[in-house]
């Protein structure tokens, strides 16, 4: 194929449109969740369109009854959807615990603490309707429980939330559960799964770790460091299986049929079940369902002689998955899967031509395709981790042609083993190669000196990104002669937001980052008004509270470089220190609270736990090691001390857990007013500490006392600038400063970061100065 011919294909964008259409009205749908007389009168004017348009087969109207027939479906889908997640039964206890039977719907492994399943029994109720969709957070399982599996749990029902796929939540708060195994398919298939993941953890390192993630999709095993510096190259998508190796496995079965003379549906079937094969072997994920979708299209036209256009075959595959399952149109994988190809399709053929002028057309090409997918999906990644990855393009150009011998391989391997052992050890072995290349790949390019640039947080550095790349992109592409003011009015827009934005936000921001001490303990964030510090030591994190926007502690911890969060301690339920949640959302393991004694609280916890996190409610008493510091509660003691809110806040502890001379100590008191101090002061021994983060922003609710004993060197103050609470109080202050505390307030010096030097001297760093002092 000459390298001009993807782009002839390319610009065939029938669907394009309508896949949009149908795009955002299901996500509007969703939002909005019509009710069932708004969904029958677009039915109604959907039908009148197209009796309309008999009488005038040719007339404007024509053009507008595909959009309105794909938003008529795309309203059904969604209503119909909502009433999937209905559920009778459920609705009669929801808010209190049942006993239930839940068919998994993905396998469970031991890492994980969400899974998705379908209710099909419930204990004394009766089912208004055979199976519905539920979540199951906090179950504590010691194996390996296979898809199709029925597990019996006992649980708090609540219902999800509607932008969520689930309609229903199951919060395990039992260890009593009983397993059955599925039936002979799924338990053998899952026992090919199994077997392969055993062999490929015999062989060495990062290697033997990922394969079984490109081969099978099972991630169980891969390091998080790994995951880090696989996010930090944009090589996640390598990480697990992805939708594109379907094709590759259908192709290669395909070829190789025609090859020993096969003809047309010979080829169609050999096809089919290896599309079917693949999907059952790797288990259904929003990107292997695109593909198999896909790929099925691209058969059928095959099958009836009909040219393949790239465009116009994933447009209609966006449609039928939509029209499926609307909520996928709310879902980062499925967008991010789609755009990508949606990249590849458009922009290979005119990125691989005009490479092409500077270089060999094979390295053009080679460098082509991670190109324009990344420029596709670059704005969407910007929502999920604000950095641009500035070895993307040459990472995966890399690493990306070795994924598909490592799948290839790890199948075969996998379906081979139960026949021959010794044969699915040598065929691993030959996988492990490529798999330990990708691995290498990703951790060195990561551990460069600048592997990363930050960018804005949220839809405004989404929006920015986008003009840069895409008006950059169409000058480049835009051909010679047509409209030649355009190409200038394009390249004005991108380099006057990339001018904007470079000078306002990434300058400054790589500025600070490199004056920042590289052995950073603690971090207070500027989050205004409000709270959010981050503690680090070795590999791990921890963040008490999250400040009142996401956005903010997004831009924070992105500084930081942190993209994983091994505990956050959530004070209490104030919006100011829980209102930036939605940030560490799925990237957090364990979340401490106190008591959730409101609807509000509950919602938040929950949704925590649905993306992942394990929920500890904890009071005094309650520790955990986090590499060399340890993490103690002292507060609350229960609810005869304090009442809820502020004086309910969960006070940690910070200490050395071993005999770390360059640690820090410290103590966080949340929002604890006066009196659950002098509690505090009371109940417990305290020592003299390196750090004190000041309770309620420096509020004059303060125990003298608790301070004087503290004797911090340096006291940590969340307050925003344009506060009317008067924070931090006079009084405060006095009482900070005859402790012999220096106070660091976020107003004042912006972000504020500790550390400890060799000679032992306590060095704090400030944003707003960029000095040590």
């Amino acid at each position: 194929m000459s390298a001009s011919a993807p782009l002839v294909e390319g610009r065939d964008l029938r669907m394009l449109v309508p896949a949009l259409i149908g795009w955002l009205t299901a996500a509007l749908a969703i939002w909005l969740r019509p009710s069932g007389v708004v969904v029958l009168a677009v039915i109604a004017v959907t039908l009148g369109l197209w009796l309309a348009t008999r009488s005038h087969p040719t007339g404007k109207l024509a053009l507008v009854v595909p959009s309105a027939v794909i938003t008529a479906v795309m309203i059904v889908s969604v209503l119909l959807g909502a009433v999937a997640r209905e559920q009778e039964a459920l609705e009669r206890v929801e808010d209190s615990d049942v006993t239930a039977m839940i068919r998994l719907t993905k396998t469970f492994t031991p890492s994980m603490t969400t899974v998705p399943g379908e209710l099909v029994a419930m204990e004394d109720k009766e089912l208004s309707r055979g199976s519905t969709p539920i979540r199951l957070v906090g179950l504590a399982l010691e194996n390996r429980a296979a898809l199709g599996s029925t597990v019996q749990v006992s649980g708090y029902v609540q219902r999800a939330h509607p932008w969520e796929k689930t309609g229903w939540v199951l919060m395990v708060n039992s260890d009593d559960v009983h397993i059955q195994p599925p039936g002979w398919f799924l338990a053998g298939t899952d026992s090919l799964r199994v077997s392969f993941l055993e062999r490929s953890l015999q062989r060495p390192g990062d290697g033997g770790e990922l394969l079984p993630g490109l081969a099978l999709g099972d991630t169980s095993a891969v390091d998080r460091g790994l995951v880090e510096a696989m996010r930090a190259t944009s090589l996640s998508h390598l990480v697990a299986v992805s939708g594109a190796n379907c094709a590759i496995v259908v192709a290669l079965v395909v070829a190789l049929v025609a090859l020993f003379g096969g003809g047309l549906w010979v080829r169609m079937v050999a096809g089919v079940l290896a599309l079917v094969g693949f999907v059952v072997l790797v288990t259904p994920e929003p990107s292997i369902i695109r593909a198999s979708i896909m790929a099925s299209i691209v058969l059928v036209c095959v099958a009836s002689a009909r040219p393949v256009r790239g465009i116009p075959v994933l447009g209609v595959t966006v449609l039928v998955l939509l029209a499926l399952d609307p909520w996928l149109a709310l879902d980062f994988a499925f967008a991010l899967s789609v755009v990508a190809t949606g990249g590849i399709l458009l922009l290979t053929g005119p990125v691989t031509t005009k490479l092409s002028r500077f270089m060999p057309s094979g390295l053009a090409l080679v460098l082509a395709v991670p190109l324009a997918a990344q420029i596709a999906c670059q704005p969407i990644l910007i929502l999920l981790n604000p950095i641009i990855p500035l070895w993307a393009v040459v990472a995966n150009a890399v690493a990306a042609p070795a994924a598909p011998v490592a799948t290839i391989l790890g199948m075969v391997a996998c379906l081979v083993g139960p026949v021959s052992a010794s044969v699915a050890e040598g065929i691993i072995a030959l996988a492990w190669w490529p798999s330990a290349f990708i691995a290498a790949t990703g951790r060195t390019l990561a551990a460069t000196e600048l592997s990363t640039i930050p960018w804005p947080s949220g839809w405004w550095g989404a929006l920015t990104l986008a003009l840069v790349g895409y008006c950059s992109l169409a000058a480049v592409l835009l051909a010679p002669g047509r409209t030649p003011w355009l190409r200038p009015a394009l390249v004005a827009v991108a380099l006057t937001t990339a001018s904007m934005v470079v000078a306002s936000f990434v300058v400054p921001q790589v500025v600070m980052k490199a004056s920042l001490p590289r052995d950073w303990q603690i971090v207070q964030c500027d989050v205004g008004q409000g709270d959010a510090v981050v503690i680090r030591t070795q590999e791990h994190i921890a963040l008490i509270d999250t400040g009142k926007k996401p956005a903010l502690l997004t831009q924070c911890l992105g500084f930081l470089g942190i993209n994983r969060i091994n505990v956050a301690v959530i004070t209490h339920f104030d919006i100011d220190h829980v209102g930036g949640w939605p940030a560490i959302s799925g990237r957090v393991d364990t979340v401490w609270i106190g008591s959730t004694s409101g609807r509000d609280e509950r919602d938040i916890a929950l949704s925590l736990a649905q993306a992942g996190a394990t929920i500890q409610e904890v009071t005094a008493g309650d520790s955990t090691q986090l590499g060399d510091y340890r993490l103690d509660v002292l507060w609350p003691v229960g609810t005869g001390f304090s009442d809820p809110g502020n004086d309910s806040s969960v006070v940690v502890a910070l200490s050395a857990a071993t005999g770390c001379e360059q640690c820090l100590s410290g103590l966080f008191l949340g929002d604890l007013g006066e009196k659950p101090q002098r509690i505090l002061h009371g109940r417990h021994k305290l020592e003299s500490v390196d750090v004190v983060k000041v309770s309620h922003h420096g509020s004059a609710d303060q125990f003298v006392g608790l301070y004087q004993t503290l004797r911090a060197r340096v006291g940590l103050v969340g307050v925003g600038a344009d506060n009317t609470y008067g924070h931090p109080t006079t009084r405060a202050l006095d009482i900070l400063r005859t402790s012999g505390t220096a106070v660091f307030r976020s107003d004042l010096h912006g972000m504020v970061a500790l550390s400890r030097n060799q000679e032992g001297k306590l060095v704090v760093w400030s944003a707003k100065s960029a000095m040590p002092r």
